[in-house]
């Protein structure tokens, strides 16, 4: 005895058919319209501004500190005699620094305390003492008023 089975009519694959059809007309559908989207996305927003104008910064004034003499952090009688000035970002207001560049100068006052005459007097030594004025800048003006700071009178007796 054995059971044989019916073939199935033939309309029920075509359904099977038309909705698997349907279903990829729709899933081609959808990923056209995100395609579109992601492209019209990146032309209107990321294309034209783009991260790297926004992140520009453009420097404006170099404002003049006073130069400030103090002794290195040596065993032996050294003193150094230090000016800098700030580079500061266009349209910064200067009378705002001006008015914490005390705070600026005791940060100096405390470098050079720490360091060694001979390593001051090193590019190393001097492009260090540069990278931390600026780092306490950044601290004391941390809206980004201040872009760096540069040496300009470097002295060691």
């Amino acid at each position: 005895m054995s059971a044989t089975t019916a073939p199935a009519p033939p309309e029920l694959f075509e359904d099977e058919e038309s909705a698997s059809g349907g279903k990829r007309k729709l899933l081609l559908i959808l990923l056209a319209v995100l395609l579109v989207g992601g492209a019209a996305a990146w032309f209107l927003v990321i294309a034209p501004g783009g991260e790297a104008e926004a992140a520009e910064v453009v420097e404006g004034t170099v404002l003049p500190l006073d130069p400030l003499t103090t002794t290195t952090g040596t065993a032996a009688l050294h003193h150094a005699r230090v000016a800098l000035a700030l580079v500061l970002v266009e349209g910064a207001d200067e009378e705002v620094i001006t008015a914490r560049a005390p705070l600026l100068q005791d940060a100096l006052l405390r470098e050079v305390a720490t360091m060694n005459a001979d390593v001051l007097r090193s590019a190393d030594g001097s492009n260090q003492l540069r990278v931390n004025l600026t780092s306490h800048a950044q601290e004391i003006w941390p809206d980004g008023e201040v872009m760096r700071v540069v040496l300009t009178e470097l002295l060691v007796q």
